[in-house]
């Protein structure tokens, strides 16, 4: 059995030649609890809780009109977390899978919404909500000497500004897969490739600066990438293709990928655009990069 306690304190003033002098502080506990059962098999289970303070940045004092509000407080929440760990052999190799459920109350939120990759706070704390989720790992040998791993993750989260009803907030990304595959060619170990393998459901478009989240509750395309690299690894440590140059590396790889390899017009954020007859906002997608080559050259002395 081991627990762990933990607190944290902040202390943070504000001042200005037109501000009254405010000090703030706040303390954040925290404990995790976790057991290893006396089994055959190696499992270990795990509680945490806590109270966090997150103090405001500057930023977030500044509400959309770009007015200072000195008396922003700290957003909080109050989180529960269960979690299990187990490591166990498949075919013979070493595995290991991690799991997570988690809820967490927010309260005193300073609520935001995004304008392209502008961020604007209401600077207020009259925003509540919550988030909840579960995570799931497994990390481990699918290829003999090479570790890969997958995750699987869905959230919820939201909030309720100012008692007008819930809505998701901007980070609301219900459902996220991630795959990395690593493998070589048997006959020629030092040629080595990975596979990267990303699907995140689509988040929350953002709404106009001066309007209402609630009448811009739309979300962004589902966020699709594939990465694959192929490296041949000249040196690395104690194995070396024996030329003779090599003596000063420890390390000394040289390889290609492929990053967003099938092109994909991903959506990061919106930009809004007002129209000057109608007064209506419409919605202009940011694309993100597409397909990059990338040379890749790795060394170590």
């Amino acid at each position: 059995i081991w627990y762990t306690l933990g607190l944290r304190a902040h202390h943070w003033r504000i001042s200005g030649a037109d501000l009254e002098t405010t000090n703030n502080r706040t303390f954040s506990f925290r404990g995790q609890f976790a057991m290893k059962p006396n089994w055959e098999r190696d499992f270990i289970f795990r509680f945490a809780t806590g109270i966090y303070a997150q103090p405001p940045s500057y930023k977030e004092l500044r509400n959309t009109e770009g007015t200072l509000n000195p008396e922003v407080d700290s957003q909080k929440s109050v989180h529960y977390i269960l979690g299990a760990e187990a490591n166990f052999k498949l075919w013979n190799r070493p595995f290991k899978l991690e799991s997570d459920l988690y809820y967490k109350h927010l309260s005193d939120l300073n609520a935001y919404t995004l304008d392209n990759v502008r961020i604007r706070y209401r600077a207020d704390n009259v925003t509540d909500g919550y988030a909840m989720g579960f995570d799931l790992r497994l990390f481990g040998e699918f290829v003999p000497g090479t570790m890969s791993w997958m995750s699987i993750g869905l959230l919820k989260t939201m909030e309720n500004i100012d008692n007008q009803g819930s809505i998701s907030r901007p980070i609301d990304q219900r459902f996220k897969f991630a795959l990395l595959f690593q493998d070589y060619i048997p006959n020629i170990p030092n040629v080595r490739m990975y596979l990267n393998l990303v699907y995140n459901s689509g988040l929350p478009g953002g709404s106009p600066t001066h309007s209402s989240p609630y009448d811009y509750q739309y979300r962004l395309n589902a966020y699709k990438r594939a990465d694959i690299g192929i490296h041949y690894v000249l040196k690395d440590g104690d194995s070396s293709t024996g030329l003779p140059w090599l003596k000063s590396f420890k390390t000394f790889t040289v390889g290609l990928e492929i990053f967003n390899m099938f092109d994909v017009r991903n959506t990061t954020t919106t930009t809004w655009v007002r129209d000057v007859y109608s007064k209506r906002f419409y919605g202009v997608p940011n694309y993100m990069t597409p397909r990059i080559f990338n040379v890749k050259l790795k060394l170590k002395l």
